[in-house]
């Protein structure tokens, strides 16, 4: 399956039918996308879909039947499916957007997902952050308040992929832009922020024409793992999931130093106590 959806846009459209604006706001805060026309386009995306599927009139049933706490979320049968926005830009830098509907027929028992495509025109690298599609449908509690947990994966131009878990009350854009600013303006200790800055060093050196053997920068994805959690249910994931895969201990490529959840909090009450 593939749909591709751009609806015109005035003042007056500002039903939304399936795309809870709030979620979309705090969610995807802190990127370039203009998020009110996202939300437009993502839902005219929904309509087209629920027209040939009927999933996103399943799914608001699900969510009104308690989400996660009711069971497994429906999905459709030939695959997972993905709503692409990508942001697009003319020769004027007029931002322009547009949905694309795809179905992956190797992923049947995976969650519908939203992904919000873009590229650094500095770098010259894709960037992309993934949503669960469910977060951002209405009927869902409000998200003020409780946590996100939050992966964030650096590829380079050798095939690696680094990868930091977190989880923050704030929003997980506002953490990534403190991380990201460590690591171009800062010396920063953190092992995400040092990694980050040598891949966008060894990127902008070969930009310049400058011959450079490291491993560059080649892309960067964001994905936001679990929403609408206590701080319980947050460190509980964070912990395993930071133990699972990015433990720079345990793992080559992971980026994280410490253990997560709570077991992180003892590492660094331990460490304060005995400095």
């Amino acid at each position: 399956m593939r749909l591709m959806h751009e609806p015109e846009m005035n003042a007056a459209d500002s039903t939304l039918t399936y795309v809870d604006a709030e979620a979309l706001k705090r969610l995807a805060q802190g990127l370039t996308f203009d998020l009110p026309r996202c939300a437009q386009v993502l839902d005219g995306a929904l309509i087209s879909l629920n027209e040939q599927t009927g999933l996103p009139d399943r799914m608001l049933a699900w969510i009104r039947a308690g989400g996660l706490m009711s069971g497994t979320g429906p999905v459709e049968r030939r695959g997972r499916i993905i709503v692409d926005i990508t942001q697009t830009m003319n020769a004027d830098r007029q931002q322009g957007y547009f949905a694309t509907v795809l179905c992956k027929s190797d992923e049947r028992e995976s969650a519908p997902v939203a992904f919000f495509s873009m590229h650094s025109p500095t770098l010259d690298v894709p960037m992309r952050v993934e949503v669960p599609l469910r977060a951002l449908m209405v009927g869902n509690p409000p998200l003020a308040g409780s946590y996100t947990l939050y992966v964030h994966a650096l590829m380079t131009s050798l095939g690696e992929t680094y990868v930091y878990y977190g989880i923050t009350k704030r929003g997980w854009s506002i953490r990534f832009n403190e991380h990201t600013r460590a690591a171009v303006a800062q010396r920063s200790k953190r092992l995400l922020a040092r990694k980050l800055d040598e891949l966008i060093d060894a990127r902008a050196a070969e930009l310049s024409g400058r011959g450079d053997d490291r491993a560059k920068l080649a892309g960067i994805i964001s994905a936001v793992c679990g929403t609408g959690m206590s701080r319980e249910a947050a460190l509980a994931a964070e912990e395993r999931m930071v133990d699972k895969y990015s433990l720079a201990s345990k793992h080559p490529y992971g980026l994280n130093m410490i253990p997560g959840g709570l077991a992180g909090l003892s590492h660094i009450r331990n460490f304060l106590r005995d400095r």
